[in-house]
């Protein structure tokens, strides 16, 4: 048991330090933003040399490591995201009175370069671990993207509790193109797939061999995608989980002075 505990916590552990020191970042003035964006493009690196110097690596270490690896990849995109140096053409709020399918449209247009970023990175990814024994790294990244491309289906759709605390001013006119504040009759079919991901992790992780590196590895992706889907309830249930990063939150300026701006609760991964 303890083998199958201690993943758990570390990923937790991750989740909670690596989301929260993000928002940290984007808590400072922009000027420090190129200094982050240097910082994510430096961990992305160290991550990528991770991930090829472990893919032939079975041990418990090697799969810790390629997690790792992972989420310093991931944390790339949402860094460049977050500072704005990758988003899309369009930078301003929605329009007033666009159907839900051109809503759609100005939507993507949002983020369509930092999608199509990560869809060139999960390839590179993947081949570069193609036939790898350790695809942890990889396995990682896609785990993520799978889970935040279904909660922004969730959050585009609408749901009664979008929102985002820590989200830097610059990107506020995000929250224009939010669905309407209630349940959808989509979001079963949403939680249910992200639900069925992180089950079939579980049961997966547990049918390896106790304390192998494949073992601790699932459970370690497993963990993180039980943690987006308690993300996904969060969109729909008043859960305070914005507390958890109230020690990364900008202290309260002037409103001549604030670069940030409190808008809601963080959700997403």
């Amino acid at each position: 048991m303890e083998a199958l505990a201690l993943p758990i916590l570390i990923a937790a552990l991750v989740w909670w330090a690596s989301t929260g020191l993000l928002f940290w970042r984007m808590g400072k003035d922009r000027a420090t933003y190129a200094g982050t964006a240097i910082g994510a493009t430096l961990a992305m690196g160290a991550g990528t040399l991770a991930l090829l110097a472990l893919k032939d690596e079975t041990s418990t270490l090697a799969a810790y490591g390629g997690f790792l690896a992972g989420i310093a990849i991931w944390a790339w995109h949402e860094g460049l995201f977050l500072t704005g140096y990758l988003a899309g053409p369009r930078r301003t709020p929605c329009p007033d009175g666009l159907s839900t399918w051109r809503r759609f449209l100005a939507s993507t247009e949002v983020v369509i370069h930092h999608e199509l970023a990560i869809a060139a990175h999960a390839v590179l990814l993947v081949a570069l671990s193609w036939g790898a024994a350790n695809p942890i790294a990889v396995w990682t990244f896609l785990l993520l993207w799978g889970m935040r491309l279904n909660a922004k289906f969730v959050v585009f759709l609408g749901a009664p509790n979008i929102s985002d605390e820590f989200l830097p001013s610059h990107l506020t006119y995000l929250s224009t193109y939010f669905g309407k504040r209630r349940v959808t009759a989509f979001f079963p079919v949403f939680i249910t797939l992200a639900t069925a991901a992180a089950t079939a992790l579980t049961y997966t992780a547990l049918l390896q061999p106790a304390g192998s590196g494949l073992a601790t590895g699932l459970m370690l992706i497993a963990a993180l995608a039980w943690l987006a889907v308690l993300e996904h309830w969060a969109l729909v249930l008043p859960i305070p989980d914005g507390a958890l990063w109230r020690w990364a939150q900008p202290k309260p300026q002037s409103a001549n002075t604030s670069d940030n701006k409190k808008i809601g609760g963080p959700h997403g991964l």
